[in-house]
């Protein structure tokens, strides 16, 4: 199967302001504001440990590489494992967001890129079973959304890596 590229494309940045109020450029259609709102709803599902919530905030064919994987792997993989591990009563999670910069690629498609400080008490490792603790405070993410036609950002690729080793 050959994939075919565009010879140009054309996107538009539009970071986020010092004092955390986003500009109110968009794409025909999609805003910088709804990318920003879409990770915010993602992290919101994280530390509501919906699984459900979690599940549909990816879209079906969607291709992720989790923080310390070596390689890429079908969304719902890694959504059956972070279940397992945090979405149990005693994990307890905190979160915190850095800036969001948005990279807007056309009316229905924008990448988010931004940095983030996670914490968990009582992650459930596989190995054992025992709980553990996990604390990533240089954690980056980008995230690819594309609006479905349903008019649902869905999260089509996501990169999750950590600047600590």
């Amino acid at each position: 199967m050959k994939t075919v590229l565009p010879q140009t494309v054309s996107a538009t940045f539009v970071p986020e302001s010092d004092a955390g109020v986003a500009r109110a450029e968009s794409s025909a259609g999609l805003a910088a504001e709804d990318i920003r709102t879409a990770v915010h709803s993602f992290w919101e599902r994280w530390r509501c440990k919906s699984v459900d919530g979690f599940s549909d905030a990816y879209a079906t064919s969607s291709i992720c590489f989790r923080a310390n994987s070596v390689t890429a792997e079908p969304a719902f993989l890694g959504i059956a494992q972070r279940s397992r591990e945090y979405f149990h009563e005693a994990c307890i999670m905190e979160m915190d967001l850095g800036p969001i910069e948005v990279i807007l690629l056309n009316e229905t498609t924008g990448i988010a890129v931004y940095t983030f400080h996670f914490r968990a008490v009582n992650r459930a490792m596989a190995a054992g079973g025992k709980l553990e603790a996990e604390d990533m405070p240089q954690g980056r993410a980008t995230q690819v959304f594309c609006r479905n036609g349903e008019g649902k950002l869905k999260i089509l690729h996501e990169h999750i890596s950590s600047a600590s080793g």
